[in-house]
């Protein structure tokens, strides 16, 4: 659900294009894999048996599962990649795209959602697309700057197609006077 600002005439046709669209695609960068999230957890210290004994989860859902926080992590381009040697899409890149295309160079997420769908198994591959989910119009700043918030949903599918979960991330951008 995308939700345009009141005087449209504030937004530059580029972005007033990408509302209601998928603007950037994420594929499948990593492989869910029990390894990976048992060193997170271990690292905060996380001992539900759910991420870790095969006996207990068989019981409840049927396998380990990964923990639901740790969605978004499944879907972070890598810097750098050796087949093609290139740079990486920047996480949260529509919010990086956002910021270029209103001249808002600098940027906080004030807000962030989680909703989840069904558990993250070993062996799934997690894909991800952002879109946005409302634009405010622009406000005068206290120091004269100006500053506008905008939204974006990121719904994550696993290989199947099937809805994993959804991430909406709500920002404040702002240039200076």
């Amino acid at each position: 659900m995308s939700t345009l600002p009141e005087n449209m005439s504030t937004l530059p046709e580029k972005v007033k294009s990408w509302m209601g669209e998928a603007v950037v695609r994420v594929d499948g960068v990593l492989v869910a894999e029990q390894g990976l999230w048992q060193n997170f957890c271990a690292a905060v210290q996380d001992g539900n048996p759910l991420y870790w004994d095969a006996r207990v989860a068989a019981c409840l859902t049927d396998t380990v599962i990964a923990p639901p926080a740790m969605l978004p992590s499944w879907c972070i381009e890598h810097d750098w990649c050796p087949e093609d040697q290139r740079l990486g899409l920047r996480t949260l890149e529509l919010h990086f795209m956002l910021k270029d295309a209103l001249g808002l160079p600098f940027g906080v997420v004030s807000e962030v959602e989680l909703e989840f769908h069904r558990p993250v198994r070993s062996g799934d591959v997690i894909a991800a697309e952002q879109s946005i989910r409302y634009i405010q119009d622009e406000k005068k700043g206290r120091n004269g700057g100006v500053n506008r918030r905008w939204g974006i949903d990121v719904p994550y599918k696993n290989q199947d197609g099937a809805l994993v979960g959804v991430q909406t991330l709500h920002f404040f951008s702002y240039r200076k006077a």
